[in-house]
């Protein structure tokens, strides 16, 4: 378990797929969620992406975050991250990622870590500024939401 000021992360349990999924497919939410393709498939001889449950101050199930150690380069992480509408604004997940991140740089010894957000979020993209992470590229046309190709903005931090 990670403590963060307002929530602490722990594995996922059998008894939090229910309402992560229900949180995931809110239709304010599922707009922004991109699945990993490693989620999407067992891909046999890659690291497999590890799955956190967010837990407020209240002892509810807020939303998830997940990381995986990239299959080329040792000590470099990905992180994505969900959560519940209702949630939204309440700094759970700058509280979320703040928390990995030092999970990530001081106890894995992480010397970058990076993330793809889709370039209209501009919630999440602000979320990941005050965390640090700052803009590195554009992937053009990279996901399709509601019938059109929309960017995607790659963003990342150092351990410095």
């Amino acid at each position: 378990m990670l403590k963060g000021h307002n929530i602490y992360l722990r594995l996922l349990e059998k008894k939090d797929i229910k309402i992560l999924y229900k949180l995931c497919n809110e239709e304010k939410v599922s707009k922004y969620n991109t699945i990993p393709n490693d989620i999407q498939n067992n891909n046999q001889g890659t690291n497999l992406r590890k799955a956190l449950s967010i837990i407020n101050e209240k002892n509810v199930l807020v939303g998830f975050i997940t990381y995986k150690e990239s299959n080329y380069c040792n000590r470099i992480y990905s992180i994505g991250i969900t959560i519940g509408s209702k949630y939204w604004g309440k700094k759970y997940g700058q509280d979320s990622i703040e928390t990995l991140l030092k999970y990530l740089f001081e106890e894995l010894n992480a010397i970058r870590v990076e993330l793809e957000v889709i370039k209209c979020n501009l919630r999440a993209i602000n979320c990941y500024k005050k965390c640090g992470f700052i803009e590195e590229g554009i992937r053009k046309n990279k996901v399709y939401i509601e019938g059109e190709y929309v960017d995607t903005l790659i963003m990342g931090i150092l351990r410095e």
